[in-house]
C-alpha cells in the first residue's frame, strides 16, 4: 500500500537526529547539507551509484552485521539512494528475517521511485523489478528539495504527465486487441494530469506548491496504478521507445527530459486515438521550461532514427504493454521521414 508522503521544513534533520545508529544511503551533494546541521552519528554512510544486482547484493552481505544492529535504514536522495535502501530493506527481510525500518527522504523529485514499494536493479543494463519494500514514512524537506538544480526537479514532470500518451496507447489497446479498458480509472488519470498542468507556474520555479503538486501527482498516479493492478493509466510507448534508445546507446538520460520527448513523439504517432493534443503538452514543457530537445541530452538524430526502426521489434521481443508501436496501422519506415522532421521542430 502506497505510503502518503509527509511535508516539512528541514524535517529531514527531525528525522536523522531522533533515531539510533541510522544506517544512511544517501548520495554526495545531499549528505554534504545535511551532514553539517545533524548531532546524531549515524551507523554508517554509503554513497551509492550502482544498482547492479551483483554490485547490491556484494553491499548487502558487506552491512549484514550493520543492518543487525540497527533500527532504521534511511534513504536520503534520487531514486538510487532510495531504490538502495529499498532493496536493502527487502533484502535483510526476504534473506535473513530481519525487520528493518525503512525511511525514505528524497532530495530531488525528478522521478517517483520513492513512492514506488517495487525495487528497480540493473541486469545486464537492463532494468528489473524485484521484490517490494514499503517504506515506514516517506518525508518531503521542502528546504532540501529546493537545493537541487530546478530543471532536475522539473523533469520529474514526466512520470506523472506520461499519462498523457499512455492514455492514447491504451485506446488503441482497447480497440485492435480487445483489452479491458475502465472508464473511471481513464478518466481519473485524465484529471491526474490535468490537474497537474494548472500547476505550471508554480513548477517552474519550484517553490513549495510545485513541489507539492509534482509530489502529489505522483502519489496519485502511483495509488491509482496500484489500485488497477498495473501501470497502464500511466507507462506507454513514451517509456518504451526510453528502454529501447538505452539499450542501443547503454547510456542513461535525465529520465523527465527523455521520457518529454517520447510523449510528443508519441502523440505525434497516435494521430486520432491522442487523448491529449501535441501542441497542448509541447506548450505545457515550455511552460514549465522542461527542456526535451534531444541535442541537451546528446542524443543524435542517429540514434533515434535506429531506436525508431528498432521500436517495434523491441517492444513485442520484450513483451511490453500493447501500444502505438504494436498497431498494424503504423508504417515507421514510410512515415519515419516526417517523423524526423517533426522531432527537429521541438
Amino acid at each position: 500500500m502506497i505510503v502518503e508522503p509527509t511535508f516539512g521544513y528541514w524535517k529531514s534533520i527531525d528525522i536523522i537526529d531522533r533515531i539510533d545508529k541510522p544506517i544512511i544511503i544517501t548520495m554526495k551533494e545531499p549528505w554534504a547539507i545535511l551532514k553539517p546541521k545533524i548531532s546524531n552519528i549515524p551507523s554508517q554512510v554509503i554513497f551509492n551509484s550502482s544498482m547492479d544486482t551483483k554490485y547490491l547484493e556484494e553491499l548487502y552481505f558487506s552491512l549484514r552485521k550493520t543492518i543487525d544492529d540497527s533500527e532504521t535504514i534511511i534513504g536520503i536522495g534520487g531514486g538510487t539512494s532510495c531504490d538502495t535502501a529499498k532493496y536493502l530493506s527487502w533484502k535483510s527481510h526476504d534473506q535473513d528475517d530481519i525487520h528493518i525500518n525503512l525511511i525514505l527522504i528524497p532530495s530531488i523529485i525528478s522521478v517517483d521511485a520513492f513512492l514506488c514499494s517495487s525495487i528497480a536493479i540493473r541486469k545486464k543494463n537492463k532494468v528489473n523489478y524485484i521484490g517490494e519494500s514499503e517504506p515506514n514514512e516517506i518525508i518531503i524537506d521542502f528546504e532540501l528539495i529546493k537545493k537541487a538544480p530546478k530543471y532536475l526537479n522539473r523533469a520529474g514532470v514526466s512520470d506523472t504527465i506520461s499519462i498523457t500518451s499512455a492514455l492514447g496507447d491504451w485506446k488503441i489497446a482497447h480497440e485492435e486487441k480487445d483489452e479491458k479498458l475502465d472508464k473511471r480509472v481513464f478518466d481519473q488519470a485524465k484529471s491526474i494530469a490535468e490537474n497537474l498542468m494548472k500547476a505550471r507556474e508554480d513548477i517552474q520555479y519550484i517553490n513549495d506548491n510545485g513541489i507539492k503538486a509534482l509530489v502529489n501527482g505522483f502519489y496519485n498516479e502511483v495509488k491509482l496504478c496500484e489500485e488497477w493492478g498495473n501501470s497502464r493509466p500511466e507507462e506507454g510507448s513514451e517509456h518504451f521507445l526510453a528502454y529501447c534508445i538505452e539499450s542501443i546507446t547503454k547510456k542513461h538520460y535525465i529520465h523527465g527530459q527523455i521520457i518529454g520527448l517520447n510523449i510528443l513523439i508519441s502523440l505525434y504517432l497516435q494521430e486520432q486515438y491522442a487523448e491529449f493534443s501535441l501542441e497542448k503538452i509541447h506548450r505545457f514543457f515550455n511552460d514549465i521550461k522542461l527542456d526535451i530537445n534531444p541535442k541537451s541530452m546528446n542524443l543524435s538524430n542517429e540514434v533515434l532514427k535506429k531506436a525508431i526502426k528498432k521500436v517495434k521489434n523491441y517492444v513485442m521481443k520484450e513483451n511490453l504493454m500493447y501500444s502505438v508501436y504494436n498497431s498494424s496501422k503504423l508504417d515507421l519506415d514510410k512515415n519515419i521521414r516526417n517523423l524526423m522532421r517533426f522531432i527537429k521542430s521541438i
